[in-house]
Order: structure tokens, then sequence, then C-alpha cells
């Protein structure tokens, strides 16, 4: 589960305990699951729908706690604290193409 932002540090809020705990220490380290992947799916979406450019993408996901990065040509998403790798863009229904188009050569 997803839990709640701190906003100011851009790193979720651990439920009913207070404590920050990064983005990746939940998600990332085990294979996603369905649920998971829709969970993240649902927490990102209105940053790739509504950003128009790089930089608005890129500053929405991280206050969300996660940034994008290249990993072996590919677009991944990394727990913004930990640096961790949470996930393929791909493997979320993200199509760095996509991206491309609509704001110009990759950025991250």
């Amino acid at each position: 589960m997803i839990a709640l932002e701190n906003f100011s540090t851009g790193v979720p809020v651990a439920a009913g305990q207070g404590q920050q705990m990064p983005l990746g220490a939940i998600l990332a380290g085990a294979k996603l699951n369905r649920g998971s992947i829709e969970r993240l799916q649902e927490h990102l979406a209105a940053d790739f729908s509504t950003s128009g450019d790089w930089f608005s993408l890129c500053r929405g996901l991280r206050r969300k706690g996660v940034c994008l990065k290249f990993r072996e040509g590919t677009l991944w998403l990394y727990d913004a604290v930990t640096h961790a790798a949470v996930a393929a863009c791909e493997d979320l229904g993200i199509d760095p193409d996509e991206l491309e188009l609509r704001f110009g050569p990759s950025h991250p």
C-alpha cells in the first residue's frame, strides 16, 4: 500500500507509525504484483497525464518520492531518497517514446 506523503521531503509516511519510509522500501526489492502496480499507477497518473514538460513531470514525481532515471537504455522510476530502482516505466504502462514525443528529447 502506498502511504500518505510528507511533501516537505517527498518521502511517504509509514501508515500508523508517523515515521517516514522511503518509497523504495515499500515497493522495491520484491517483484511488483498486479495490485502494487495498480496502486503505483494510480499514485503517479496525474503527474504523467498533466505535466507539460520534463521539468514539471520530474518535479511532480519528486514530490511523490520518486524520480526518473535511465537504466541500461530503459526509463525507470527510482526512490528519490534511497535511489533504489522501483520499476521500469514500461512495466507501469508508461511509454517512454510517448513522453519523448510530448516533451522533446529525453531529459532524466
